[in-house]
């Protein structure tokens, strides 16, 4: 595994300290745990804004789409669509 140096504050130190020794765990054992604790924090802010970004695209795909079809009477269609089947049964 390789090492790295870091570099932080006094205060950061005695907190990183006080619980590592309550968890019995070693510095980098805690700041391992942490950094992958935020990592998955950032994923989860990402997905986030990934599918409030996807909701925005999909509501202008559904206006666009509704403009389009304006006057459009799906009841009807579907009623046209119902009638040529029973017209086909009967025949």
């Amino acid at each position: 595994m390789p090492r790295i140096n870091i570099s932080i504050p006094d205060d950061t130190l005695k907190k990183l300290d006080k619980y590592r020794y309550l968890i019995k765990s070693t510095r980098s054992g805690l700041i391992r745990e942490a950094v992958n604790s935020y990592f998955a924090e950032l994923d989860s802010k990402i997905m986030e804004e990934r599918k409030k970004e996807a909701i925005k695209d999909i509501a202008k795909i559904k206006n666009r789409v509704g403009k389009e079809l304006e006057g459009w009477d799906s009841t009807g269609e579907i009623r046209k669509l119902r009638d040529s089947r029973r017209k086909d049964l009967q025949d």
